[in-house]
């Protein structure tokens, strides 16, 4: 679904020469995959997330989506963006209008339009706030507005630039938890952009980008068990990996797919009760 060929960018620098970003850049994400992005600050995550959608263009190589390689300077319909700021996207003073927005621009006719309006709203739980200013809206609530009027769009592909980082803790969850249920019953592709590990770990997958590079792609089970892998790259474990690992290390055979405390929970109660450290 998504795929990117050898791609190269650059930034100018103060000598004006061109600095190097990305070089040879390859990637492939499938229809329907759900892949966390993190690295460290200026490793290009953000970059990358803008060429996906063309709001930034390789100087060299390729970027397709669904098999359609984008042009340069050409914003792909199929792709939507999320920014941090929820306020940068949000158009219009009532909700409604701003969620109807892209679809006016679109020509879509009226009907069709009210209705999309209303099935998009209802999948981010907003039905309630059709008719509010989106400026007196909590960040949670903003995003989700925001979400909703890339949802109505049909964006196949939704690329997150660290949706969450202006959230409060309780808006964050409720954000990780709305991105899980659009996953499961909508199919789409997501590449969600992030620093919290924590958040990363509600992902299908795990990209780690450092210094236009990308250091590990693949399956969280695969990266758990690579040690040396895990080693080689910046990261700084959440206290629950730690906790899970020292369980390990007294005996507890947890899985990898043991991700989040509930989990951990569930299996630790599974072991006792059956008089076990494992499944």
């Amino acid at each position: 679904m998504i795929e990117v060929r050898g791609a190269t960018f650059s930034y100018p620098s103060a000598k004006g020469e061109p600095k190097f970003l990305f070089e040879d850049l390859n990637l492939f994400i499938p229809r329907g995959g759900h892949v966390a992005l993190m690295g460290p600050n200026g490793s290009g995550k953000s970059t990358l997330g803008k060429m996906i959608k063309g709001l930034l263009s390789p100087s060299s190589g390729q970027v397709l989506i669904a098999g359609h390689p984008l042009k340069t300077g050409e914003i792909s319909p199929r792709v939507g963006y999320v920014f941090s700021n929820p306020e940068n996207q949000i158009v219009s003073s009532v909700v409604e209008e701003d969620i109807a927005f892209g679809l006016e621009n679109m020509g879509m006719d009226p009907s069709t339009i009210a209705i999309r309006v209303r099935e998009c709203l209802g999948l981010v739980d907003m039905e309630d706030y059709r008719f509010h200013a989106p400026h007196l809206l909590s960040g949670g609530q903003q995003q989700k507005i925001v979400l909703a009027g890339v949802l109505a769009m049909e964006s196949e592909v939704l690329v997150l630039d660290e949706p969450t980082s202006m959230l409060d803790l309780q808006d964050r969850r409720g954000m990780l938890d709305l991105l899980e249920k659009i996953h499961g019953e909508g199919g789409r592709t997501i590449l969600h952009i992030t620093h919290y590990f924590e958040e990363a770990l509600r992902a299908q997958e795990f990209m780690y980008l450092d210094q236009g590079r990308i250091s590990y792609y693949g399956p969280w089970e695969k990266f758990f068990s690579l040690e040396l892998e895990r080693d080689s790259l910046r990261v700084a474990f959440p206290p629950l990996l730690h906790l899970i690992q020292g369980l390990r290390e007294r005996g507890h055979l947890i899985p990898p797919k043991v991700r989040s405390l509930e989990e951990l929970k569930e299996f630790l109660l599974q072991s006792s009760t059956s008089g076990c450290t494992s499944f």
